[in-house]
């Protein structure tokens, strides 16, 4: 499955998590990674499908917490991860597979 990558740059205040959580929603999103170390923004990873992307990175712009939206697409190399987590190879936390 093609999918992009969005890295969100956000203001952590509180219920920013929830917020990015409700904003996505309605949304396939195949991984979040949210990091937030003060005083430095937050940060969310999120990969979703190549064909919502542009409408995700759209939605996360409208939030107020929301500094930057980045929209890349994966690379190869997450492309065959997602092939072999799809074969039974590899565990969604990175490990091998039964």
């Amino acid at each position: 499955m093609e999918h992009a990558r969005l890295t969100v740059t956000l203001r952590p205040t509180t219920g920013t998590l929830a917020r990015l959580a409700s904003t996505l929603n309605n949304h396939r999103v195949l991984d979040l990674a949210f990091s937030a170390a003060a005083p430095a923004p937050a940060r969310a990873v999120v990969r979703v499908p190549r064909p919502e992307a542009v409408r995700v990175q759209q939605k996360l712009r409208r939030m107020v917490d929301v500094l930057d939206v980045a929209l890349e697409p994966a690379g190869p190399a997450e492309d065959a991860v997602e092939v072999a987590r799809a074969e039974g190879g590899v565990s969604p936390v990175g490990g091998r597979g039964r």
